[in-house]
């Protein structure tokens, strides 16, 4: 995979304030987002009007203490991988903490995002319209260890998607279980959270935990309303050899029926510098009205 460039777009962000916290909002085609520099991220994407998010949004937001040491953020998180390096919680820079600094021009939102952990370096976030598309990229700069991007969409429960399967010699099944400890456990089929009809499986949430991954594929389910959300790849920069889960880089969590979000989730290869030593990856992220 490699950058591209963006597409001009004449969708201007707006300085707002989302459920009381400091945010930005943008609408294109009937879409609005909006994005919180309280957690740093993508929280709102759905209705013009504010009357359907699409995204898992708990308010208000609940900050991590000795009670609730890892309170959902929900929205659009980016994490750098791979996760068995410190499973969970995600460092706070990433995951509890406000933008450092917001702003925004021609069409794109940056967000700086916090850096006091030396294990991992600063991460910049972007947003900005590409037609119906919500281009969503982190940048960081190449330190020297290879790491891959790691985006994660959180939705509410009812969930359930259809995703299709690509069937190797290595992955028969065209399903792998998506390691996030080391060793990894291997899935076990049948799973009952999975349903598969020849090429193609479905998954519902609110059944039995699973985190699985698929070859990459954009992610698209149902939503109230007749609304659409899909969650596709995009670009990034120089990929290396090294590939987490096998290449199967579109990936899904579901819980059992104490979890009341879900998450689509697409990675990357392990990525280096480019030229100028900066790292990248990208999602899109496409809200559909319903038709009329």
């Amino acid at each position: 995979m490699t950058t591209t460039t963006c597409l001009a777009t004449t969708a201007a962000w707006e300085k707002t304030s989302w459920q009381g916290e400091t945010a930005w909002a943008s609408s294109q085609n009937n879409v609005r987002a909006v994005v919180t520099e309280t957690r740093s991220r993508l929280i709102y994407l759905g209705a013009a009007d504010g009357s359907l998010n699409l995204l898992n949004a708990p308010s208000p937001q609940v900050l991590l203490d000795k009670n609730n040491p890892w309170p959902n953020q929900g929205g659009h998180r980016f994490w750098l991988g791979p996760q068995h390096r410190w499973v969970w919680p995600p460092p706070a820079d990433w995951e509890y903490s406000a933008a450092q600094k917001a702003s925004t021009a021609a069409g794109v939102l940056t967000l700086q995002q916090k850096h006091t952990n030396t294990d991992y370096p600063a991460i910049t976030r972007e947003y900005a319209w590409e037609e119906n598309r919500l281009r969503c990229t982190a940048h960081w700069k190449d330190d020297g260890h290879a790491y891959f991007g790691l985006h994660i969409v959180a939705v509410n429960t009812p969930f359930a998607i259809t995703t299709h399967l690509e069937k190797t010699k290595d992955v028969p099944e065209g399903i792998v279980a998506a390691r996030m400890v080391d060793p990894a456990a291997p899935i076990h089929l049948p799973h009952p959270s999975i349903t598969i009809e020849g090429d193609q499986a479905t998954v519902q949430a609110e059944i039995k935990t699973a985190k699985l991954g698929f070859a990459p594929q954009p992610l698209t389910i149902d939503r109230q309303l007749g609304w659409k959300l899909s969650v596709q790849p995009g670009p990034s920069t120089v990929a290396t050899n090294e590939v987490p889960d096998q290449g199967y880089l579109s990936q899904v969590w579901v819980g059992d029926k104490t979890n009341d979000l879900a998450e689509l989730e697409q990675l990357t290869p392990q990525l280096k510098g480019d030229a100028a030593g900066l790292c990248s990856s990208t999602i899109y992220i496409v809200a559909t009205p319903p038709t009329r």
